[in-house]
């Protein structure tokens, strides 16, 4: 079929599809890159979700003393304050509860609770509470 001719070089082979050494390196570095944003983006992600997540079971630990607090006899209440600390079971965190208890006048109390984690101090939930005996609440 194709035979040479005398004095001729053969026809170079043409080149094999493919990719080169070089291309295969910048896309390997490419996705390297994307992969490290966003595993970046994910840890920044965690970070805030469990910053959240303290601040909620914060709320919702001094809702639940001030609910106790609140249920006991006005009289019951004595100008007080106290620290308590609870280990929260889903977070394995310990969680501070300060309470303090203040008579305003015969008929009328403040109660101030602040709850908060030692990892997350500046994520404190604070609540007051006027209770009138009077009122009844």
């Amino acid at each position: 079929m194709n035979e040479l001719k005398k004095g001729s070089l053969p026809k170079k082979k043409e080149f094999l599809s493919g990719f080169t050494l070089i291309e295969v390196l910048i896309s390997f570095s490419l996705i390297i890159f994307l992969l490290m944003g966003m595993a970046q983006l994910i840890l920044y992600s965690l970070r805030i979700k469990t910053r959240t997540d303290c601040g909620l079971i914060s709320t919702q630990l001094a809702s639940s003393k001030l609910a106790t607090l609140k249920s006991l006899p006005f009289e019951g209440l004595r100008e007080c304050s106290k620290k308590e600390i609870i280990k929260e079971e889903r977070t394995h965190k310990d969680y501070h509860i300060k309470w303090k208890i203040q008579e305003m006048d015969s008929t009328m109390k403040k109660i101030e609770i602040t709850c908060y984690t030692e990892s997350f101090v500046p994520k404190k939930a604070q609540l007051v509470l006027f209770l009138c005996k009077e009122l009844r609440f």
